[in-house]
């Protein structure tokens, strides 16, 4: 007994041991202090968002989660604070997260669970008199996410969201995406959990037997197994989350974006080349980015020539220079290793440090236009709302200068006036800030946090869909 306990506590000793050291080495107060500093030198926008007007409140801010930081006693509880001070910058490129995601592993929930386990539980559950008209049970869909649902043991109006699949590699299957506890009806709370494994509270509503919705965040769509109670076609509905383009009532074009990064730019183009007769003989067709949360803005400009009606501007964009950011664009090169011509960029660059460099001069914008203009007299709808962010924005942005288009739904997200987000490692800890600035007037005329409006306004409540065909109908016919 006496061998064992030896051998026993030895390892323990030295857990012990490595928990200190990483605590003296990511101290929540040390780590603050490091955010800070590379926001008040490297964040382009700091000194748009921090101005005469209101340093006195970034000051007394930032001294308030100072003090908050160094109360702080474990560096898993850093977290909130360093996300929680960010927010003053209502910048949505603006993100931490821990390094290694060792924290995310010690504290993830997750269950042993496959896709094939799940179905098989799930129908012995239904078979359940408690759970048979629940609509809740079953597979859902949004993104890069497949979540089953099930109810926790001993508690029938608490569910659980586990991961079946996920193209998002910081997710295994197993793993407790969210967690759901019924209100009343079909109204629920839940705790929704980050990449980071933070909890966000929600309140949740299941809209009908194949539609959940996150309210103010997002909505999953139910891919199975079949009910016979469904009121919508699932297989249709399931699309809402992927790249497809699909004829509506057999004579609407219907093209849907769930993001700019999931295809390349090639598939597009090539389904769209598929489909080049039906868009250019529709009286209008229907581009949806709703939820779209970016990407490559590459993956869009196949529907250009179809979307345009002549030349676009896109605002030259700005660098901040700083000595931060200099060295992350060396990417751990020395200065002096670089070549002569490099070398003489570094330089200038180097003079420039606490400015804005613009590397295509002065001109406020460039013009372009595609060399092929489909349909100039059709119109087009593109659908958008507050989860329409990043390279989704910027294509709302470019294509909105078309006299082709009309907008409708909410206001975009308002995350575009920074952008070429950098990571940079501090401690225990990934920072991602802008690097760049959208445009010279950015100061004026900002997009970010307010966002682009619709031309035509449609409540988040109404079908957007639905209203837009309705509208578009009445304009090409009153047009004839």
């Amino acid at each position: 007994m006496r061998l064992c306990s030896k051998f026993v506590l030895a390892p323990s000793f030295l857990l012990l041991s490595i928990i200190t050291i990483r605590a003296q080495e990511c101290t929540c107060a040390e780590t603050f202090e490091e955010v800070v500093q590379v926001y008040e030198h490297d964040y382009a926008l700091f000194p748009i968002k921090v101005t005469q007007t209101n340093k006195e409140l970034y000051t007394a801010n930032k001294v308030v989660f100072r003090q908050k930081a160094a109360r702080v006693t474990t560096i898993e509880a850093c977290l909130p604070i360093l996300q929680q001070w960010l927010q003053f910058f209502r910048d949505g490129h603006t993100s931490i997260s821990f390094t290694d995601n060792k924290a995310v592993k010690e504290t993830r929930k997750s269950i042993v669970m496959d896709k094939s386990a799940f179905l098989k539980e799930v129908n012995h559950i239904k078979k359940k008199k408690a759970f048979q008209n629940t609509d809740l049970l079953g597979i859902w869909k949004y993104g890069a996410y497949e979540v089953g649902i099930l109810p926790q043991k001993n508690a029938p109006n608490q569910f659980t969201g586990v991961i079946l699949s996920s193209t998002n590699k910081l997710w295994k299957p197993g793993d407790v995406k969210f967690e759901l506890s019924q209100v009343y009806g079909n109204a629920y709370d839940a705790v929704y959990y980050m990449d980071d494994n933070s909890g966000r509270k929600l309140k949740v509503n299941l809209q009908n037997p194949e539609h959940l919705e996150f309210i103010n965040y997002n909505k999953w769509v139910k891919v199975g197994p079949a009910n016979p109670n469904t009121i919508t076609d699932t297989a249709q509905t399931e699309r809402y989350s992927d790249f497809h383009i699909r004829m509506i009532d057999g004579k609407i074009p219907y093209i849907r974006f769930p993001n700019f990064y999931e295809k390349e730019p090639a598939f597009v183009d090539s389904l769209i080349r598929a489909h080049h007769q039906e868009l250019v003989e529709a009286a209008f067709f229907i581009v949806d980015v709703r939820d779209n949360n970016g990407g490559n803005d590459a993956v869009y400009k196949p529907l250009f020539p179809y979307i345009l009606s002549g030349p676009i501007q896109t605002p030259n964009y700005g660098i901040w220079i700083s000595e931060g950011n200099i060295n992350m664009f060396l990417s751990g090169i020395k200065p002096e290793e670089l070549e002569a011509e490099s070398k003489a960029e570094y330089d200038y660059l180097s003079s420039l440090k606490g400015t804005v460099f613009w590397p295509d001069g002065a001109a406020y914008a460039s013009t372009s236009v595609p060399d092929t203009l489909f349909a100039p007299h059709q119109k087009v709808a593109v659908l958008i709302n507050e989860k329409t962010m990043s390279s989704g924005e910027t294509f709302v942005y470019r294509t909105r200068q078309s006299e082709k288009v009309i907008l409708y739904g909410q206001n975009t997200a308002g995350i575009i006036d920074g952008f070429n987000v950098l990571t940079k490692t501090i401690n225990c800890f990934e920072l991602h800030y802008p690097s760049s600035i959208r445009a010279r007037d950015v100061a004026e005329n900002p997009i970010d946090p307010y966002g682009m409006p619709p031309d035509v306004y449609v409540d988040k409540n109404l079908d957007v869909l639905k209203f837009a065909i309705e509208h578009m109908s009445l304009l090409n016919h009153k047009k004839q």
